[in-house]
Parts: structure tokens; sequence; C-alpha cells
């Protein structure tokens, strides 16, 4: 168990702001991926890994990158920008219409999963890839129904009806499904599950424990869906969802926060690790909106501190990073609409718009 130092707490226009300091001890700090290099990549990409940091602001990636001491795998990709994530209901998003834009390249209503403004079904990037013959899979740290990995499978007005979510992953047909939620699926879901995919785990009744409890789990399991989807001659998409970073933001938890953001971090070097041997890969860091409107008033990179102040518990609405390389990357530069994602990526791997 890493050990934080909680400086104050302070309120603030009637509004509870934690102001806590965070002491990362020698060996929580890690080492980082080098700089990103693209020798001789292809010019279209075969593969796609879209990581997803639920809640992660720029805020989120600075307050680990002091925590760090200045190094993050997220900040050695090349090409940077951000994106507006104003759902099609309200300026500030939730996780369904945050993730459907990502997913399906359309603004949302708040709530829905799967569903344009007007209510109509809109396929994903992950349904699109499996028709277009790729492997599919997805990661996530939260449920595997949860809202944002829903979006990449389901077509519901309601992101907590659970039992339409869950016979949508089951029928999705994908080759990778790893996550929490075991008890959201019936057994006789769970077995169908087991049959059609390759690599299949449930690992937690609700969601998994969080970062300070889960070890090297997301980095690991990251890992073994590469080396599942890599298999297919043409090519795959992996949906990587960071989703408890947004868990501790909601909470106010900086420490926690942290841990999280570095988890998902570390699950980025590791997908930077294997592109080395897998340079026809495109690989896209964002987040679906950023939670708890977090500052960062003071720090100290060299002894890996950083001063954090939520100002809410909620989310809000800043724009988010997007951070890319591989094939296709430098479309994602300045500052662009979330449901311009998709088809970018689309495009990256060759497919019709």
């Amino acid at each position: 168990m890493k050990r934080f130092i909680v400086l104050a707490a302070a309120a603030w226009c009637g509004c509870l702001i934690s102001c806590v300091r965070v002491s990362a001890l020698a060996d929580y700090v890690y080492e980082v991926e080098p700089a990103f290099v693209q020798s001789n990549a292809a010019s279209v990409a075969r593969n796609v890994v879209l990581m997803i940091g639920d809640g992660m602001g720029a805020e989120h990636v600075w307050a680990a990158w002091l925590s760090n001491k200045g190094k993050l795998n997220i900040t050695n990709l090349p090409v940077t920008g951000f994106s507006i994530t104003t759902s099609a209901s309200h300026a500030i998003t939730d996780s369904a219409a945050g993730g459907t834009a990502i997913a399906c390249g359309c603004k949302a209503i708040n709530k829905q999963v799967g569903l344009d403004a007007a209510g109509n079904p809109q396929d994903s990037l992950a349904v699109q890839m499996r028709r277009a013959g790729k492997a599919t899979g997805l990661v996530v740290t939260k449920t595997i129904t949860d809202a944002t990995p829903a979006a990449f499978y389901a077509h519901c007005k309601s992101r907590y009806n659970t039992a339409v979510i869950a016979e949508s992953l089951v029928e999705a047909g994908f080759d990778v499904v790893i996550g929490g939620g075991a008890g959201d699926f019936t057994e006789e879901q769970k077995e169908r599950l087991k049959k059609n995919t390759q690599l299949f785990e449930l690992a937690a009744e609700k969601h998994c424990p969080p970062a300070s409890e889960r070890g090297g789990w997301l980095p690991e399991r990251v890992k073994m869906a590469l080396q599942t989807l890599e298999k297919d001659p043409d090519g795959f998409f992996l949906m990587v969802e960071g989703s408890r970073i947004d868990t501790s933001a909601h909470v106010n938890d900086l420490p926690e926060t942290v841990r999280e953001t570095l988890d998902f971090d570390r699950a980025v070097g590791a997908v930077l690790e294997w592109m080395k041997a897998h340079p026809d890969t495109l690989l896209v860091v964002t987040a679906d909106h950023q939670t708890g409107g977090l500052a960062l008033p003071g720090g100290n990179k060299e002894k890996g501190e950083v001063q954090g102040k939520f100002t809410t518990f909620d989310h809000s609405g800043v724009a988010v990073p997007v951070y890319a390389a591989g094939p296709g990357a430098e479309r994602f530069t300045g500052v662009q609409e979330n449901t311009t994602l998709a088809p970018k990526i689309r495009a990256a791997a060759g497919m019709e718009p």
C-alpha cells in the first residue's frame, strides 16, 4: 500500500474543495517508455488501440506527471490535441453521451448509449471494425456494462438498463472481453461469452478493485489482450478504459485519482512497448469528459509532490486532451469535437467514411 500525505480540506463558497498534497515514495515512481519514434510506419493503420481515461482531464494527467517526477508514457506521444465534450442535451456530458460520441461519432443525449440525438441506433467503431474483418476487444476496470464500454456495443435509452446492455455484449461477438460486472450476467450469458470469445474475464461481481488494490492487473490484461488480438491477419481494434479515474475524482480523492491515472499510464506504456514490433498500429489516448473540476495550485516535480483542489463532485465542461501515435496520428492535432475521433480513426485504418 502506497503512502500519501493529506494536508488540508477546506470549504469555499459553500462548496467543499479538497486541497491535498500527494507525496510519491521512491518505489511508487516508475520509468516510462522512451519518446515514441515512428519508423517505417505503414501509411494505413492495420491495428487500432483506443484508450479512454474516464474523467481524465489535462489536470489529472499533469497531477500524475508531477507525482511521477515529470515522466509519463502519455506525454511521450508525439501528437496532441483537445476534444470538446458537450453532449446533444447538456453543456456538461455524462459518460453515456461522451462514450457514444467517441464510439459512434455522433452527439448523444445524456444517459443514452449507442443512439444519436434523434434516438437512432449507431454502429460503433468496434462493430464497424469487426464487420471489416478485424478482431475486436474491450478491457475496462469497472463493469463491462458501464456507460463508456456499453457505447461500443449497445443501443439503449438508459445506461442503467443493465439487462439489455449485458445481452447486447453477448451478441456482439467480440474476441476479448475483460472487466468487472460478473453480477450483471446470467450464468447462461457467461457461458455464451466464454464459448464465443478468445479471452474472457469478469474479474469482480461489480467494479474491479481500485488501483491501490489491483496491482498490475490493468497493464497485464492489456498485454494479454494484445497477444490474443495480434493473431488476426486482418488486424484488430482494442478499446481500453481506465474507468476508475472518474470514480476517484467524483469523491474528490486526489491520492486515488493519481494512482488510477498512473495505472492507466502504465497500460499506455504496455501498448507503446508492444508497438515497437508493430509499427502499423495507431494509438489514440483521450477521455470522455473531465471529472472533479481539478486544479493544481502547487507541487514539486523533483520530490514527486502535487497539490490539488477539486471544485465539484461532478463532471466539468472543459475540453479534454487527445494524444496519438502511429499511422494517421497527425489527424488528431488541434481542437476537435469528440464526434470527429471515430471518423478520423476509420480514415487512418483505411476504411470508407
